[in-house]
């Protein structure tokens, strides 16, 4: 980072100091929180609106540029969150360097399955002349150097999350049975496609640098990434030792910094299994929705799981509401946290960062 990052962050300095600090088990002298919110007189307007055209808001340059620069003057980035651009094609679209087409939507991106069977799928391939794995790694270059330091580029859409990977590549239904019926034939697959993910992985980081920001919005000195497996939600503990967490501890072994996106209650019987991967360092919860239930999602709702995580001296990620900030850090150890806060405007989000600041990390 340079100083032009105080384009958007003035106090970038600081904030890296102490994430650097953190990541180092160091005292800190508040709880470590990405706080953003909309800006409410922006300076310096050089976008006067965004461009919702599909596919061209995932694909073209210039309307993907003129979106990233309309959202970066107009977010204020408070507390341990950086200016970013997450190049984004959607989610899962590894999966498109390896035979799936997209298909662009509004709001998310489609893929439909392209293969019939396991023994299809055992003659995979990965070509570096993908077109789609192209566009990516141009994206990737013209942020980095139209960025000037301006901003933080993430090294995101490797080939990732072998299983997850696999039941687009195959559909759901096929890879569960695959899994009874083929698991030694699967494995192959997951160790082919988790090679893959090495190498890709190492050419985007090596494009970043060597001071990366993950797609949560985690910055860090050295390299991170976060790891899922959605489809965990439909198999059991054992099944997740067996097919999915050799795949994550060799993922992690590449990097410095290791996140997991927990996705969901039915994936807390995968837990223990989790914490024991010594790489991992932080645990982002995502709750979801319940029908019939409009405060599910509030934080304060998953003291205990997130008590857990703790005490397995691992951190947990929690997206919390500012109202809550107090009380939620009242019943955890808040040195060992990562809060993420989205503030109604710039106002708030200023009084957050001030009570953060009183909180402090003394429990």
């Amino acid at each position: 980072m340079n100083e032009n990052m105080s384009m958007y962050k003035p106090d970038w300095k600081e904030t890296s100091q102490r994430m650097t600090a953190w990541w180092e088990g160091k005292k800190v002298d508040r709880v470590l929180a990405g706080v953003t919110a909309p800006l409410s007189e922006p300076a310096n307007l050089r976008r006067s609106k965004y461009l919702p055209n599909v596919p061209e808001k995932y694909c073209d340059f210039n309307t993907v540029f003129n979106n990233l620069d309309y959202s970066l003057e107009r977010t204020f980035w408070g507390g341990e969150s950086f200016p970013t651009h997450s190049v984004y094609f959607g989610p899962m679209f590894c999966t498109t360097y390896l035979g799936c087409e997209p298909i662009f939507a509004e709001n998310t991106v489609w893929y439909e399955p392209c293969f019939d069977s396991v023994d299809e799928l055992m003659k995979i391939q990965f070509d570096q002349n993908n077109r789609w794995w192209q566009l990516n790694c141009e994206m990737m270059r013209r942020s980095l150097l139209r960025s000037e330091g301006k901003y933080l580029v993430t090294p995101i859409n490797c080939i990732e999350a072998a299983i997850d990977t696999m039941a687009q590549l195959l559909g759901s239904e096929k890879l569960l049975l695959a899994m009874l019926e083929n698991p030694d034939e699967l494995k192959m697959i997951r160790d082919k496609i988790s090679c893959w993910g090495k190498e890709t992985l190492k050419v985007l980081y090596d494009m970043a640098g060597n001071l990366s920001i993950d797609y949560m919005g985690v910055w860090g000195p050295g390299r991170i990434i976060t790891e899922q497996c959605d489809f965990s939600v439909m198999i059991s503990s054992d099944m997740f030792r067996e097919f999915v967490v050799e795949g994550l501890e060799s993922t992690y072994s590449m990097v410095d910094h290791g996140i997991y996106h927990l996705d969901g209650e039915e994936q807390f019987r995968h837990l223990d299994h989790l914490l024991a991967i010594e790489k991992l360092k932080i645990i982002q919860w995502q709750p979801g929705q319940k029908m019939g239930n409009p405060h599910f999602g509030d934080a304060l709702n998953w003291i205990d799981l997130f008590r857990k995580i703790q005490d397995a001296g691992k951190s947990p990620y929690i997206y919390c509401s500012p109202e809550h900030v107090r009380e939620l850090l009242n019943k955890i150890d808040r040195s060992q946290v990562f809060l993420r806060i989205y503030c109604p405007d710039q106002e708030s989000a200023a009084r957050t960062l001030r009570e953060l600041e009183q909180i402090g990390t003394e429990s």
